[in-house]
């Protein structure tokens, strides 16, 4: 008798698919959360000299971002859910075909013309980024994983794996910049633009490939095609749904802070001739943090629901970054050592979130299932994309207008014999301070969430497994 775990969708064939499919969209997020701005403002040869104006730029342009955002996000899902069931699934090829395409713009993103002028490149950042925005609503990640099973064990063990592989993987992005300037021409200018293409071809070949390998589950072909009404419903009914997805919008931002300031603060505060292995050692520290997180999630898991979960891990974020923040009102922080050591233990949090968080995201769509009869995978997941690009705007926005507060000029800076303190107490404050506060409002937020509860969730799942096997003997 084959061992259980050998079987679909625990299979090596759908673990691997699994593990790598979404390799490039995470190679993509990291470079847009913690390198668009850096590169506009120092390395795109935007605005050249003018203080702050390139700061200005890569702030509107997030600005616009999320106008856009909001406008095409709910359409796109809604598309996907509209769409036909082909004989590779509803929502693989939509993963495959974006997963080029966003990639393809990412590099076109960081490769903008050095000759061009600046009105120029400013129009091709803005373009350029809308478009890639745009493909990268259409990666539907999760309602690919959640239509693998219903079990809330099995999509976990789905989960782990995925999640410790991509953050193995990861730990070329802490050689980013290092890489990059191997590959300028000088040895101390980072060439980024060819840095992205080395990072993006290979990741984006083995996605594809992982892509191709998962056979997409088939829990919810009996549903009818979904209508414009049912999104109402959905607005009207899934509370579940609304309340995680503000409290993961609060949480999430002590990530996206931290990957918006952190190189800016590296660079100034240890030297910017250390650049490179400072990140590297901060690469370290994030992939062992969130390793480590993964792990612990996966154990707090066993024991509480999803929602509990969430909680455990966003209060452990906070005491490491409360200390953090104390510690920079009065200067910036010297001792690497320390702040490494604290950040290491916020990422543990930071870490540990994703497992809880993407199961949550997955008991909405069940949710919306036993709401109104219909899970709306598509339409919930853009709902999460846009959560998630929210974070990354703010964020990045909000260091830019510490950037622009203090004036920032890359050029000045880099050769500057002191750097001005409001520079730092600015990024301290978008690097700590913010963090701890969205992982306590977010605890505050989730206290809220309706499936927390053990016995709320058993009951819906014992109503979906009802009105499913109800349907299998109608037919």
């Amino acid at each position: 008798m084959k061992d259980k775990k050998q079987q679909y969708p625990l299979d090596f064939k759908t673990m691997f698919g699994v593990s790598t499919m979404g390799l490039s969209q995470m190679i993509a997020n990291s470079l847009i959360t913690g390198f668009l701005m850096l590169y506009i403002t120092d390395y795109a040869g935007i605005y050249t000299g003018i203080a702050g104006k390139a700061a200005s730029v890569a702030t509107l342009m997030l600005l616009i971002g999320r106008i856009w955002d909001g406008i095409n996000d709910p359409l796109l899902g809604f598309v996907m859910d509209r769409s036909p069931r082909t004989r590779w699934g509803k929502f693989k090829p939509f993963m495959f075909w974006a997963t080029l395409a966003s990639a393809l713009l990412i590099i076109a993103l960081f490769n903008i013309p050095m000759g061009a002028s600046d009105a120029l490149k400013v129009a091709l950042v803005y373009v350029l980024y809308i478009l890639f925005d745009t493909a990268f609503t259409l990666l539907p990640m999760n309602p690919l994983i959640q239509s693998l099973s219903g079990d809330t064990r099995v999509r976990t063990k789905l989960l782990v794996v995925p999640r410790v592989v991509t953050t193995f993987l990861s730990i070329l992005m802490s050689f980013f910049l290092a890489i990059a300037v191997s590959l300028g021409v000088d040895g101390v200018r980072p060439n980024i633009g060819l840095a992205v293409v080395v990072f993006m071809v290979p990741f984006t070949l083995l996605s594809m490939i992982g892509i191709a390998m998962v056979r997409e589950g088939t829990a919810n072909v009996d549903e009818e095609k979904v209508q414009v009404k049912d999104v109402f419903a959905m607005l009207k009914s899934n509370k579940p749904l609304w309340i995680s997805q503000l409290s993961g919008l609060v949480g999430g931002f002590s990530f996206a802070f931290v990957m918006a300031a952190i190189t800016y603060y590296i660079k100034y505060a240890f030297g910017a001739a250390n650049l490179g292995t400072t990140s590297m050692i901060w690469g370290i520290t994030i992939l062992f943090g969130m390793v480590g997180g993964t792990f612990l999630a996966q154990f707090i898991q066993k024991r509480v629901t999803p929602g509990n979960g969430a909680i455990i891990v966003n209060a452990i974020s906070i005491v490491p970054m409360l200390i953090l923040w104390v510690i920079n009102l009065s200067g910036p922080i010297q001792r690497q050592g320390l702040m490494f050591a604290l950040l290491f233990i916020a990422m543990l949090g930071v870490g540990g979130g994703y497992i809880p968080g993407t199961l949550i995201g997955m008991e909405c769509m069940d949710y919306n299932k036993y709401a109104t009869g219909k899970s709306m995978e598509g339409t919930i997941n853009a709902v999460g994309q846009f959560v998630l690009k929210i974070q990354a705007a703010i964020s990045s926005a909000l260091t830019g207008v510490v950037l622009i507060a203090v004036g920032y000029n890359a050029e000045l800076y880099q050769d500057a014999a002191t750097i001005p303190d409001t520079l730092f107490s600015g990024l301290g404050l978008v690097l700590f301070g913010l963090p701890a506060l969205s992982s306590l409002l977010a605890i505050v937020i989730m206290a809220m969430y309706p499936l927390r509860h053990k016995g709320k969730r058993e009951v819906m799942y014992a109503d979906i497994e009802a009105k499913h096997a109800a349907n299998q003997s109608s037919d």
